[in-house]
């Protein structure tokens, strides 16, 4: 049996997709609409923060690559994360995977760390590998990372939604010396040196509108942001329109 609120997310889904027809489907993309020119307000305002430096942004003194998107939903981000490691890891980088976790359990009992003399390091984040051993299952690590740090040897996979706390803990205890943020396009509290974006081919701005009428994270214009454009799911085929 579903619960109440499974029910009303399937339907949530039918609305912002336009699959759900009726008066009340009609009058909740109605609202939706309004929340999101709301929502694209936010969003705007908090880019020109961090871009006029008002808001500021923390650097670690390494390179940080981001590879993210401007839409929610899967657009390949896991397996290009996947292949930038390995092969940063094979040209000598010292390689750590800084990701949220998205919906990983809390742990039971916290981890342990000891730093080179010794002492117990405070305030972890949740160390799913240090790049020879993997830590934590896929309930407390999340799916997609368990399986970077599965795949991926002498890569380490740190779990936190403070990725400065993350970045901070693989350099200074790890000695890694280039951070991959796992979906960090918008993680801007982090200076990113690089930027790579995904666009699924597909569906490459996703419905259309932002958030929570549509599934755009940022507007089209974000795109001029990125380093790099990666196109995904476009199966190797040359498009001419």
């Amino acid at each position: 049996m579903k619960s109440r609120s499974e029910e009303f997310e399937e339907w949530g889904t039918e609305v912002i997709f336009g699959r759900a027809r009726g008066f009340r489907a009609t009058m909740m993309r109605l609202v939706l609409r309004g929340a999101s020119w709301l929502f694209k307000l936010v969003v705007l305002m908090r880019l020109y923060l961090f871009h006029s430096s008002i808001a500021r942004q923390a650097r670690l003194g390494t390179l940080v690559v981001s590879v993210g998107n401007i839409t929610v939903g899967g657009t390949g981000k896991t397996p290009v994360v996947e292949l930038l490691a390995r092969t940063l890891t094979e040209r000598g980088r010292k390689v750590a995977i800084l990701t949220r976790g998205y919906k990983s359990a809390e742990l039971d009992d916290p981890q342990e760390w000891k730093d080179k003399d010794g002492r117990q390091v405070e305030n972890l984040p949740k160390i799913a590998s240090d790049g020879r051993t993997r830590f934590l299952s896929p309930l407390y690590s999340g799916d997609e990372p368990f399986m970077l740090a599965k795949n991926l040897d002498g890569v380490a996979v740190l779990v936190d939604k403070n990725r400065i706390k993350s970045g901070i803990f693989a350099i200074e205890h790890l000695g890694c010396d280039t951070l991959l943020l796992d979906d960090g396009m918008q993680y801007l509290k982090l200076a990113h040196e690089l930027d790579i974006v995904l666009v699924d081919c597909g569906a490459p701005f996703g419905t259309g509108a932002m958030l929570p009428r549509g599934t755009m994270r940022e507007p089209k214009s974000s795109l001029a942001r990125a380093t790099y454009h990666v196109l995904t799911k476009c199966g190797g085929k040359r498009r001419t329109s």
